[in-house]
């Protein structure tokens, strides 16, 4: 199957001016031949009618009568005319046009007369006499005289045919000239296309670099919001290149530590464990506590990748009795007071498995940035249509300027302390995903007087 090319936007405007161009010029042409052609038919059909009235109330019966009323009466016609005037008497005929009139009897002008005529429009009286042409016809009779008058149509004929020749001459100069004129307008709208396009293919040659912004033309105004469009979605990109980076760079240096610790305990093992086996049930326990920090830190690299990629059909859950659950079961192993205030029968739509993971995640950040001695709060209320899922702890708070900073992979706040408090840096970024996924806010707030608010809002479910 042969693909069909595709056209460019210059080709496009111009082929639709052209197109514009050729429908304006003929519909103006035609409009122009049509009412030239029916004002000038009409003006031969009111003469022609004219001279037949006039000659039927005449009552004309020899040839001086004739002459008088022609000469009355036929000096201002600008056509062609043939007239008869057959009596019992006599028969006359007589042909006028623009090189002057002349009277004949019926024996010569037998060649006129007695020439086949075709009707064409019975109503318009119009006739066509072979070797003549077409003619208006009129025919009057009384009880003594048969008045017949024949009107050519060549002299309309021909001014049409002059008139079609000098639109058609017309109609080739404008198409020349409007194409001209379409091929540089299309030129000249598609020039910042083009040159978007042009830029497009440079930010593109290397995708693996930091992408610049485009130089967006001014005008006109749909390409420059085209080009800002542009720019918003490379600087979404190189965000996320970035941060594909830093991941990369801090799951590497994530993994390399307890990597180095546990081969640093080998070699330990194999240099001194012959001679020292005290040294052995010491390693083995490094060994063991990093391999585990480095099993708990891919687990939850391949929790991030899930929740990136997760889909999943929400459904009515009563949030109120998940949080009620997890908030009794998390006491049972914890050494912190976990304070329960939770407003029953609170629905949303969202997925149970995930939503006690938040919950889950969130209990633990608190607990492990906390004092033993100070209380946690797991809170659940309702204000106007939202519910909001609070954790709050007294501990050692966040500041402001990184309270949006947090939700990265492998941050932490007090990096001195990194090494005490267990864990990879990735709880938080899994629980902003996971948020997302149930169509659900998270923020950040102060605690009084001291420590952090994670607080969680939902879009409340009715109860129907």
């Amino acid at each position: 199957m042969i693909r069909k090319q595709s056209s460019s936007y210059q080709e496009l405007i111009n082929n639709a001016i052209r197109k514009l161009v050729i429908i304006i010029t003929l519909s103006i042409s035609a409009l122009i031949l049509i009412v030239v052609g029916v004002q000038q038919y009409a003006q031969t059909v009111h003469e022609a009618n004219g001279q037949m009235m006039s000659l039927y109330r005449s009552n004309i019966d020899d040839i001086p009568g004739f002459i008088q009323w022609s000469n009355q009466n036929n000096r201002h016609t600008k056509q062609s005319t043939v007239i008869r005037v057959k009596t019992k008497k006599s028969s006359i005929t007589a042909t006028s046009s623009r090189t002057g009139q002349e009277i004949m009897t019926t024996s010569t002008s037998k060649k006129f007369i007695n020439q086949k005529k075709f009707i064409i429009l019975p109503g318009q009286h119009i006739v066509y006499v072979k070797g003549f042409g077409l003619f208006l016809f009129y025919t009057k009779k009384d009880s003594d005289t048969n008045y017949q008058l024949w009107t050519s149509l060549n002299r309309l004929i021909n001014s049409l045919i002059l008139l079609l020749i000098i639109i058609s001459i017309i109609v080739f100069v404008t198409l020349g000239f409007g194409t001209w004129w379409a091929q540089q307008l299309a030129a000249k709208l598609s020039a910042p296309t083009i040159e978007l396009v042009k830029e497009i293919h440079k930010t593109t040659q290397d995708p693996e670099v930091d992408q610049p912004t485009l130089q967006v033309p001014s005008n006109p105004q749909e390409i420059k919001e085209l080009g800002q469009a542009f720019n918003e979605l490379l600087k979404t990109q190189n965000q996320r290149l970035q941060h594909e980076k830093d991941f990369v760079s801090n799951a590497s240096h994530e993994l390399k530590t307890p990597i180095a610790a546990i081969r640093g305990n080998i070699k330990l093992i194999k240099r001194h464990g012959d001679k020292h086996p005290d040294v052995i049930p010491e390693s083995l326990g490094f060994i063991d506590e990093e391999s585990l920090r480095m099993q708990n830190l891919i687990t939850n690299l391949l929790h991030l990748s899930r929740a990136d990629r997760a889909e999943f059909v929400l459904e009515k859950v009563n949030l109120s009795t998940i949080s009620q659950q997890i908030g009794q079961q998390y006491q049972k192993t914890i050494n912190h007071k976990l304070k329960l205030q939770i407003t029953p029968d609170l629905h949303i739509s969202g997925n149970s498995d995930t939503l006690k993971q938040i919950i889950v995640a969130l209990l633990d950040n608190a607990n492990k940035y906390s004092p033993t001695d100070m209380p946690i709060t797991l809170a659940l209320e309702k204000s106007a249509d939202k519910i909001s899922l609070a954790i709050k702890d007294l501990g050692i708070g966040i500041p402001d300027d990184k309270k949006q900073l947090i939700f990265q992979r492998f941050y932490r706040v007090d990096t001195s302390h990194s090494t005490e408090i267990k864990g990879s840096g990735l709880g938080l970024s899994i629980v902003s995903q996971l948020v997302k996924l149930n169509n659900g806010e998270i923020e950040v707030l102060d605690n009084i007087p001291k420590g952090t608010i994670f607080k969680v809002t939902f879009q409340e479910l009715s109860h129907t």
